[in-house]
């Protein structure tokens, strides 16, 4: 592969052992050097896949990560406090400066599939029963297919090793996309007809059959818009998508009633999730800092803070100065990080405009902040006083980021205080870069410190996907129009129920929501992502995977309009990579960066 990071490929392949694995598949043997024959051992290859399992928790549900895969869409904008502030206005030379951004990423990935290839070549040999080998086998084949469909779907064409690597090397090269989709088909494909139907009880979400099936459809669809494109890719996507759909009981899966609880704490393991990412406070394991350090670990889950706006800074005679803050920080209301927010013209205008009988925005957003004039304050005793009178803890609201222009007489009775939409004419004190609505999917009230990370397993993969990616498929001549419509208005019946409705409202709430095939766009489909997967780390690659980036930047992203191009649908490979490669041909960049 390359020199130095063969070499760094192989120690942390050792590494992998001694980091924390999901011990909810298996217990972990920590060990500090590791020889390929350890993969014939019965603890080597689980430990391999255990290994595999929780290096993910570096890359999702971690800031750099989160900005780097949901900045620049038509999703978001940059928060106050961004880090990686060029990919959300497209700074071009910043970026192409910044190459090795994604270098952990690249990296991480190109050591699970070493680690995935140390398995495969040698786990066949390992002293174990027979069930239980072929099932670690098939593991290793989906995270090997895992990590290639992330790698090519960000970077398109890269190095394809399916061999265990023992001996550095300076020489490397990207395959051909054709190539890379392939192997992940075979995988896939491969590891569906040896995984089980379901987990086994207590084992958390690890792979299943209707794991690979759903990132088998999803490649299929990925293939189908790229250049490696196959004839039938299309129908095969919407096929595989509608099988799992139909035969969903098989496999334990289905669609939560109320949207708003499928990211419920507590229903990470739940019928609507394929794949989760594991994540635990005990430091032996988990890559984190020890509760209330203030610390930082490499693998810890702070996604309950990226999207949270710096709420404790509002003051009670807000927008003119002076007062004390109408809310504190709390565990309930989190951590402020504002590293990114919601691009509200967008969400409020286009995305969630339907708010009367469409539950998704209320699920995915937090539009509301009682006062609590102290932690943890008691319900009913005095808050803070503004110039409207004085807010009662617990059961006032202190901090309300309306979806409107609000009266001004709703204004004055209002003892709080009231955010408006910045884009909309008439509003007068404006959401900001440090105030805006919070997402509320990831929220996690069970931290000991009020700046602790979360330990909630970060959701990956959800069973309400396959219905849009069997939509997407259809759309793109893999299935009718009609059948495009059909899938969409599963999710859209599904939205239609919210909290406190009478059930006239209901049967009226899912007749307004039904679609017909005559309104089945592409531009309608992404839009329907947006309400189904918000910041679900996905926009970016969505936006890639249909060549829409740039159109819908430019029409929805003021950020990110005026330096967004064509070439950023795809992201740079590492400069680490490139210059380590000193043996025959130079290592490309991808076009557009250097």
């Amino acid at each position: 592969m390359k020199n130095r990071n063969k070499i760094f490929l192989i120690f942390c392949t050792a590494l992998l052992f001694a980091a924390a694995g999901c011990k909810k598949i298996l217990e972990e043997q920590p060990r500090s050097s590791i020889d390929p024959s350890y993969f014939k051992t019965p603890e080597g290859i689980q430990g391999g896949i255990a290994g595999i399992y929780s290096s993910f928790r570096g890359h999702w549900g971690t800031q750099i990560f989160t900005q780097l895969f949901s900045a620049g869409t038509d999703e978001s904008l940059k928060g106050a406090a961004a880090d990686v502030q060029h990919w959300f206005t497209y700074n071009n030379p910043a970026i192409k400066s910044n190459t090795n951004d994604y270098l952990g990423f690249w990296n991480g990935l190109f050591i699970d599939i070493n680690t995935a290839n140390g398995v495969l070549e040698y786990g066949a040999s390992a002293n174990m029963p027979a069930a239980t080998k072929t099932q670690v086998l098939a593991q290793a084949k989906f995270l090997r297919a895992f990590c290639y469909f992330y790698l090519v779907t960000t970077f398109g064409e890269v190095p394809l090793h399916t061999t265990f690597n023992t001996d550095p090397t300076a020489a490397d090269s990207r395959a051909p996309l054709a190539d890379v989709y392939a192997q992940i088909i075979k995988d896939l494909t491969e590891a569906s007809n040896d995984l089980p139907n379901t987990a086994a009880a207590g084992t958390g979400k690890p792979a299943t059959k209707a794991t690979a099936l759903y990132l088998l459809a999803k490649t299929y669809l990925w293939r189908g818009w790229s250049t490696a494109a196959q004839p039938n890719d299309f129908t095969s996507a919407f096929t595989t998508a509608k099988n799992l759909i139909d035969n969903k009981g098989t496999y334990g899966l289905n669609l939560m009633p109320y949207f708003g609880d499928v990211f419920k704490e507590g229903n990470e393991y739940g019928s609507e999730i394929l794949m989760v990412i594991d994540h635990t406070k005990d430091l032996k394991y988990g890559q984190n800092s020890a509760p209330g350090s203030f610390a930082s670990g490499p693998a810890e889950n702070k996604s309950n803070f990226f999207w949270r706006p710096n709420y404790p800074t509002v003051l009670a005679n807000y927008p003119a100065g002076g007062g004390s803050p109408v809310c504190v920080r709390d565990i309930r209301n989190g951590r402020p990080f504002q590293r990114i927010r919601p691009n509200t013209q967008y969400v409020i205008d286009v995305a969630f405009a339907n708010r009367a009988t469409d539950a998704r925005y209320e699920g995915t957003f937090q539009t509301v902040f009682l006062s609590n004039s102290t932690q943890m304050a008691a319900a009913g005793t005095p808050g803070v006083v503004t110039p409207r009178g004085q807010l009662i803890n617990a059961v006032d609201t202190a901090i309300w980021f309306a979806d409107r222009v609000v009266t001004p007489a709703e204004r004055a009775s209002f003892k709080g205080i009231i955010f408006e939409p910045e884009h909309l004419p008439g509003a007068t004190v404006k959401y900001t870069a440090s105030f805006f609505p919070n997402l509320r999917k990831f929220n996690d009230s069970t931290r000991a410190d009020l700046n602790d990370y979360s330990d909630r397993p970060f959701i990956l993969f959800r069973f309400s996907e396959l219905y849009l990616i069997a939509a997407e498929a259809a759309f793109k001549g893999g299935g009718t129009m009609q059948q495009a419509a059909d899938m969409i208005n599963v999710l859209r019946t599904r939205a239609a129920l919210k909290l406190n409705q009478t059930p006239a409202e209901y049967a009226a709430a899912v007749a307004a929501q039904q679609i017909t095939s005559a309104q089945v766009t592409l531009n309608f489909i992404l839009d329907e992502r947006s309400r189904e997967l918000f910041a679900e780390d996905c926009r970016w690659w969505d936006l890639a995977r249909t060549k829409t980036l740039v159109a819908r930047v430019q029409q929805y992203n003021p950020e990110g309009s005026a330096g967004v191009q064509s070439y950023n649908m795809l992201r740079p490979i590492p400069q680490s990579q490139i210059d380590l490669v000193t043996e025959g041909p130079k290592f490309p960049q991808n076009p557009g960066y250097f």
